[in-house]
């Protein structure tokens, strides 16, 4: 990994407000460009290694877009990883709302950017929808088993919007598949993208 060559926080995660609380995008790969725009980032920074090609959801499920959303497979190099990361861009209108990049199934690499972030917005809030067991170990004990997601969120305020930067892990693993020899499996990833702001009711 290279990220001794990179800033930690500021070159790898911009801000376009003073009072950021928390990232509008990964490096120069920021919401609101436009395809053109991201198909044409510096080489010096986070850009596309690959072109925008059609996406293939998981499984080959069907997928319906909102009107006006287009959405591409592609592979972003980023300052986390010697290779590309494979990524899903989403634009509507024209214009980049959401990006998802899986963090080559690695836990190390999700402790690595939440600290990132974390040291340029602050402490995130945290979502723990794991389950425990405890499964018999190959010694005669028993071993804890953690399966599900543990997520840290970011929220940015912009108007009638609000940025969303999750970066986190599901983990899928549990007694019975541990019985039948099944690898305990994990998604890692950083998504940002835009939700409609809570309305206030008052």
């Amino acid at each position: 990994m290279k990220i001794g060559r990179w800033l930690l926080c500021s070159a790898v995660f911009v801000c376009m407000d003073a009072w950021a609380q928390g990232p509008t995008g990964i490096g120069s790969l920021q919401l609101g460009l436009t395809p053109e725009q991201v198909t044409a980032l510096p080489e010096s920074g986070v850009h596309l290694a690959a072109p925008l090609g059609p996406y293939q959801s998981p499984g080959g499920r069907p997928v319906e877009l909102k009107p006006g959303e287009e959405r591409f497979d592609t592979k972003i190099q980023t300052p986390w990883s010697d290779g590309p990361l494979k990524a899903t861009l989403t634009f509507n209108g024209g214009t980049l709302t959401s990006m998802y990049v899986n963090l080559d199934d690695s836990e190390a690499l999700v402790k690595t950017v939440a600290a990132q972030i974390e040291e340029k917005f602050g402490a995130p809030q945290v979502t723990d929808s794991r389950t425990v067991e405890r499964c018999p170990s190959y010694a005669g004990g028993t071993e804890e088993v953690r399966s599900g997601s543990l997520y840290n969120i970011w929220n940015q305020d912009k108007g009638n919007k609000v940025v969303r930067t999750n970066v986190g892990t599901y983990v899928l693993d549990g007694c019975l598949g541990r019985r039948y020899n099944e690898r305990r499996k994990v998604l890692a990833s950083i998504s940002v993208f835009t939700v409609e702001a809570s309305k206030n009711p008052f």
